[in-house]
Order: structure tokens, then C-alpha cells, then sequence
């Protein structure tokens, strides 16, 4: 998330819980489909010293936390396999101040990363906006490396924030000054930028735009897109506008294999008490947009918090979404109920968005949240999640481990497999809105079976500050 100027809207954003699913019938590490296990055959840290380490310009300088990042995003280039380029927010406040964003970027799968800023993104990097925030980033058929986020102006009364996107055509190893895709409004929030899979040179850019605090509201879910290259970008096109009560947010791109845009997102439905789920389709890249399509909703949730702090747990946050390349749509959800149960939903489409199913993935143990999703090059779907299983109560920690569980079988059965930790989330900030960001990445490999993960972890594992952001690729055991 953005920018935000209270606590309080963030409380709204993050107490929506999505959709009614049911158990699968598999368990965890069973099943006749699954495939064998996955182990994760890489563990590294890619975020390193802050290069902001001695301050930047900016009025809220003094209020950042040198070495604290949140919210990866994850990307394998299909032009380079080997390629593989992350992002992040660097040196976070603890009210969402942010310097800049960081991208780091990989040309031998994974091993060696080399860290670059994006040029004039903030004044820590030659631009004027105040801070940076929800970076993302996608590589497209003929190799461009797309990042979009956003350039937040703090110190305007009131605050706004720009999208904005850059592209890359060495790996992700420099980049130009940014373009502005959608001019700086108030309620700018939660980017996503999509390259197209088909198309050499087109990428897609959603967002939302929605401010908590007026009534009646007026949001929106927004697009653009560029087909050269990300040298210029569309004017924005509507995607939906829900009625005065409700918000939209967290859009998601997906292209699927005949074309088709599907964007999938988050509608937080205050007159009704339901969070829900949408998907949108454009049958023309995005010049047109067809009424979304409802595909699940449940009450919205009390706040769940930390028994022993009272600080709200993270709950439920951003869906995030894949494609198959069958065309199978699968969507992850968090589905938690109290500090010691959750779950992890997983929402499937197999006729483009039309139409949809849910289930949780089996073996899920403890508070749950923060999803990604993927799906490899081979048809597996993975899912990276944390939870507070391993967690013991009166210990003076929050434990919380990352956890991998893969479907060979179009999400029929699923086996699991821990990734990373434990890690203590208490020794880490609590900006306005979470302990981790809001979001993590996952990328399904482009030669051979396997995934990408990025992720953040806090103290014993984080060196550079508060926290560190990590990579580890996941695949078959051997």
C-alpha cells in the first residue's frame, strides 16, 4: 500500500475476508496426483545495506528505518530464464515513509544479484516526489523488464501519489526516469503492472483509486497500456466503479492464452458488510471492459489481533493471482478466524473468469495470511504463504514460518514444504499497515519445474536492518 495518513483507514483496508471455501479432499503431502516433494534448493538474501544508508532529501527523511523493506514482487524473464529481477520498498517508516524502491536483478538463476535504484523515481534517486511505494515488476516475450509503483507527494495538503512505470532493456540492470501512467490523485493505490506473454512490447497497468474518509465514494479501477515498449502509455480506460459504499482495490492483471485481459480485484462492500471478489474481462486489450463477474464474497471479518499485544494480526490482505498455460485462473486468499486457525483459499476459473470455484489447500495449521500464487511452465501450481503455526504463546515472540505447497493436478491435491524461518515479526517496525507489506512474490520458472520466491523476514534472519528481503527457488527433490 501507498501512502497512508492514519492508521485507522489501514485497519479498514486489511478487515476484509473473501471468499466461502471448502476443504479439498487431499491432505498435505498425499494424494496420487501431487508429484513428488519440492525442497527448496536456494535460500539467499538479496536486499543488502540500504544505499540511502547516510539519508536522502526529503522532508520525512529522519522518520525512515534504514534497512527496513517490505512488499517484493518477483519476475523470470521468458526471453532469458536465467533472468530473474525482484523489487522492493526500501527504508520504510514506521507511518509508510519510504525513500524509494529498490530493484535487484539476477542473470545465472538465482546465485549473484546486483541492486539498482530507478532514477528519478524520489528525491532519494534525482526525482521530486517525497517517497516511493508499491513496487511491481514483469518481464515480457521479447525480454522488456517493466516496473510500475508509485511517487507519492507527502507534504501536499492533501497527500497524493502518481503511477508510474519504467522499463528495462538489459535484465533489469538500469533503467530510465519513470513515465507518469496516471497523474497524482489523493487516492492512487495498489499498482500492478502485467507485460504480455504474446505481444513483444505491450504491458498492462492496473490500479485503484479510492480515499477511505470521503463520503459518498467515488473509486474506481483503472488501466493503461503501452505497445512500444514503455515508452508511452495509454490515457487510463475504467475497469468498474462500485457504488458510493464500497471500495475497490488490489487490481491484477492476467493475460490469458487467447488473448483475453482478465482483471481480478478486491471490492470491500461497507453498506452490505461482504468483501468480495471480481474479475473483469476485456475482450479488445483493455480499450473495453466487460461488467465483472461476482466470483465469491463472505462477511467481513472482526479484527484479528495479537493476544499478547493486542496489535491487529495481518488480516486478510491482497488476493493474488495466475495463469495456467491451459488457461486455468487460479486466485489465493487468506481465510484466517482467529490468532491460532487460518487458511489459504484458492479460487479457480477454468473457463476464463466466467465462472469460479474455491477451496482451502489442506494442512494449513495456524493463522495464515499473505498468499502468492504461480503456476510453472510445465502446469504446477505453487503457493508460498506464512503462518504462526510454530508460534508458542508467552514466549515474547511472534513466530512465524514461510511455507511452499505445490498441485500437479490443477489444485486436486497439494504437498507442502517449509521454506524459511522461524522469524520473530515482533522485532520488526509495525508500519501502518503490516509486519511484512502487504504482499510477497512468487513466479513459476520458465525452464523446467520449479519457482521463484520472494519474501521478507525479520530478525534472526534479517542482517541489513530490520528486516531483509529474501530469494529461494523452489523445485522437484532429488
Amino acid at each position: 500500500m501507498g501512502w497512508k495518513r492514519c492508521v485507522a483507514r489501514s485497519a479498514l483496508l486489511v478487515s476484509v475476508l473473501l471468499l466461502t471455501a471448502a476443504p479439498l479432499p487431499a491432505v498435505a503431502g498425499a494424494g496420487p496426483h501431487g508429484g513428488g516433494p519440492y525442497k527448496v534448493k536456494d535460500l539467499r538474501v538479496v536486499s543488502g545495506p540500504s544505499p540511502f544508508a547516510a539519508g536522502c532529501p526529503g522532508p520525512f527523511d529522519d522518520m525512515t528505518i534504514t534497512g527496513h523493506e517490505l512488499e517484493p514482487m518477483i519476475t523470470v524473464n521468458p526471453a532469458n530464464p536465467r533472468n530473474i529481477i525482484a523489487t522492493w520498498k526500501q527504508d520504510v517508516g514506521t507511518a509508510n515513509q519510504t525513500r524509494s524502491d529498490l530493484v535487484a536483478s539476477s542473470l545465472d538463476g538465482g546465485k549473484t544479484w546486483k541492486r539498482s535504484t530507478i532514477p528519478g523515481l524520489t528525491k532519494c534517486t534525482g526525482g521530486t516526489a517525497d517517497a516511493g511505494s508499491d513496487p511491481w515488476v514483469s518481464a515480457g516475450r521479447d525480454g522488456t523488464v517493466y516496473f510500475s509503483g508509485l511517487a507519492a507527494d507527502i507534504s501536499t495538503d492533501p497527500p497524493t501519489t502518481a503511477v508510474v512505470a519504467s522499463r528495462s532493456r538489459n535484465g533489469g540492470r538500469s533503467w530510465p526516469a519513470p513515465a507518469t501512467v496516471a497523474a497524482p490523485l489523493q487516492g492512487n493505490e495498489t499498482d500492478a503492472i502485467t507485460a504480455s506473454p504474446r505481444l513483444a512490447g505491450h504491458a498492462y497497468l492496473v490500479w485503484a483509486n479510492f480515499v477511505f474518509a470521503a463520503l459518498p465514494r467515488t473509486n474506481t479501477v483503472e488501466f493503461s497500456r503501452t505497445t512500444d515498449g514503455g515508452r508511452t502509455w495509454s490515457p487510463p480506460v475504467l475497469v468498474d466503479q462500485p457504488g458510493p459504499f464500497a471500495i475497490d482495490q488490489a487490481p491484477r492483471l492476467l493475460v490469458l492464452p487467447d488473448g483475453t485481459l482478465l482483471a481480478v480485484f478486491l471490492r470491500v462492500d461497507f453498506e452490505l458488510g461482504l468483501g468480495q471478489l471480481y474479475a473483469a474481462r476485456s475482450l479488445d486489450e483493455g480499450r473495453t471492459w466487460l461488467p465483472p463477474v461476482l466470483a465469491g464474497s463472505k462477511p467481513i471479518p472482526p479484527t484479528i489481533v495479537d493476544p499478547e499485544t493486542g496489535i491487529p494480526l495481518p488480516q486478510p490482505g491482497f488476493p493474488s493471482a495466475a495463469v495456467a498455460p491451459d488457461g486455468t485462473v487460479y486466485v489465493a486468499f487468506e481465510d484466517s478466524t482467529s490468532p491460532t486457525s487460518g487458511a489459504i483459499g484458492v479460487a479457480r476459473s477454468r473457463d476464463g473468469g466466467r465462472s469460479w470455484t474455491s477451496a482451502t489447500l489442506p494442512g494449513v495449521r495456524g493463522f495464515a495470511f499473505e498468499p502468492a500464487i504461480a503456476v510453472d511452465a510445465h502446469g504446477t501450481v505453487g503457493v508460498t504463504w506464512y503462518d504462526l503455526r510454530n508460534d508458542r504463546p508467552g514466549d515474547a515472540k511472534l513466530t512465524a514460518d514461510v511455507w511452499f505447497a505445490h498441485s500437479q493436478d490443477r489444485g486436486g491435491s497439494w504437498r507442502q514444504t517449509h521454506v524459511a524461518g522461524p522469524t520473530d515479526l515482533r522485532t520488526a517496525p509495525l508500519p501502518a499497515h503490516n509486519y511484512v507489506g502487504e504482499y510477497q512474490g512468487l513466479a513459476g520458472l520458465r525452464r523446467g519445474r520449479g519457482f521463484a520466491a520472494i519474501f521478507t523476514m525479520a530478525a534472526p534472519q534479517a542482517k541489513d536492518g530490520p528486516t531483509d528481503i529474501f530469494f529461494a527457488r523452489i523445485g522437484p527433490g532429488r
